[in-house]
């Protein structure tokens, strides 16, 4: 069955992930970093609540980035030296159930690091509310919650274009640079459509057309909105930016698909 096909290969790609030292010291770390939280407030001066909020969120980001960059590029990138994507690639998986399989394995990882990242942030910041309320004047659980869920779907976005570039070019280097380019394009296109804001001409079109496939990260940014009472923004335009997040990783696999059906893996 094709379901039980993929979701054998997500789950290894799952355990391979949990059982890589690599990957454990980055947990770890990121852990650390969130603990430090506890004795950084003594060294801001003023907007604690919003530091500290940003600093906890912004480490799972981090974290979140460098799996990205160096486990699921190295996963999906296809070297002279991995032979075992031959194996993986033969009867009866076939090439679209080994793109969504490991998308699916690596995704799962993605969600077990924020959740985990979530739960030990969460609980800093309930301890430093409580020992210290003046800090906080506002707290938003959800908006907690939304925060965390916007950084998952930043990452999504970057793994999609992991899976797009493992298959256009060889090997993890290539896909690494790939992705980082994408990366930058994302985040310097707001800045160049804020130069054109008053330009009606192509060039501006052109740079609203390129934000479909390099969006705009800042929509998905909700740190804020967690220490202050009512800055969470309406549902329907939730609803389309976390829609628009399912179609384009949609979009981006069956992408994938075609374009690993059309490659030699010799």
């Amino acid at each position: 069955m094709v379901v039980g096909r993929i979701a054998s290969l997500s789950r290894l790609v799952f355990v391979d992930g949990i059982k890589r030292r690599a990957l454990v010291g980055l947990f770890l770390l990121a852990l650390l970093l969130e603990l430090c939280g506890l004795f950084l407030f003594g060294f801001v001066p003023r907007d604690v609540s919003r530091v500290l909020v940003d600093y906890v969120v912004t480490i799972g980001w981090a974290t979140g980035m460098i799996f990205l960059l160096f486990h699921a590029v190295q996963v999906m990138g296809w070297g002279e030296d991995r032979r075992v994507i031959q194996l993986l690639l033969s009867q009866p998986l076939s090439r679209s159930e080994y793109v969504v399989g490991v998308f699916g394995g690596l995704f799962l990882l993605l969600l077990v690091f924020n959740f985990a990242l979530a739960v030990v942030g969460y609980a800093i910041l309930f301890v430093i509310k409580f020992n210290v309320p003046d800090f906080f004047q506002y707290y938003g659980l959800v908006e907690y919650v939304l925060s965390w869920i916007g950084v998952v779907a930043i990452e999504l976005f970057v793994l999609s274009a992991v899976v797009v570039f493992s298959g256009l070019v060889r090997g993890g280097f290539g896909v690494l640079i790939l992705t980082l380019a994408y990366y930058l394009i994302s985040n310097g296109l707001p800045v160049a459509l804020e130069f054109f804001k008053k330009d009606a001409g192509v060039v501006k079109a052109l740079l609203v057309a390129l934000t479909l496939v390099f969006p705009n990260y800042d929509r998905w940014d909700f740190k804020g909105a967690v220490v202050v009472m009512g800055a969470i923004p309406n549902w329907s335009s939730l609803l389309f930016d976390f829609s628009y997040v399912i179609i384009y990783c949609v979009v981006a696999l069956i992408l994938s698909a075609k374009i690993y059906s059309l490659r030699d893996l010799q």
